[in-house]
């Protein structure tokens, strides 16, 4: 008897829990649309270090924030980051330093060898946009970057780089792919930017 009014409670209870909607977990993977860079021969025999991106604490959250009319931040409730998007942003960008073969080596933030340069990177804006009657939405990236001489501390060179890329779709999948897309552009600029950089 005992047994029997256990299994009917426990059935009870089971019917009483909500399900939780399945999270869909999205990776920053800047589309390869670089074209090849020359080395420069001024940054060629050096050393860079690839500093952490400063950015607004949501981009350093798994949650997928998205804006409404521009003032009006919004997250998806089903969709969010594998990876936050400082770090992911900050790991493009040692990546795509690395393989261009504009310096003699890389190193990434966390390594304990000093670069005879310094990149830091200051992501201003990263978020997918939907316009006030929400027929339209795109991604807008914003990135400054400054070259520092990691002796004397004193800036080389220093630019900022922006792309607006419309989405195909709207909703978390079209704004990762605009996003992706728009930071391409953004890291190809850049990458033309460091090749005359130090000349």
């Amino acid at each position: 008897m005992k047994l029997i009014f256990i299994i009917a409670s426990l059935l009870l209870l089971s019917g009483c829990t909500t399900t939780k909607p399945s999270i869909t977990e999205y990776r920053l993977v800047s589309k390869n649309m670089s074209k090849n860079t020359k080395a420069a021969y001024s940054c060629s025999d050096k050393s860079l270090k690839v500093s952490q991106a400063f950015s607004p604490s949501m981009l350093m959250s798994l949650k997928m924030h998205y804006a409404q009319d521009e003032n009006k931040i919004f997250f998806y409730s089903e969709s969010e980051w594998s990876e936050t998007p400082n770090n992911a942003i900050t790991l493009q960008i040692y990546e795509k330093v690395r393989s261009s073969n504009l310096f003699e080596n890389v190193q990434i933030s966390k390594s304990r060898s000093n670069g005879e340069l310094i990149l830091e990177t200051n992501i201003e804006d990263f978020m997918q946009y939907y316009t006030a009657d929400l027929k339209k939405s795109y991604a807008n990236v914003v990135i400054s970057l400054t070259l520092i001489d990691s002796k004397t501390r004193e800036v080389i060179s220093a630019k900022t780089f922006e792309s607006k890329v419309y989405s195909t779709t709207l909703n978390a999948d079209g704004g990762v792919e605009a996003l992706s897309n728009a930071l391409e552009k953004v890291l190809q600029q850049s990458l033309e930017w460091l090749n005359g950089a130090c000349t």
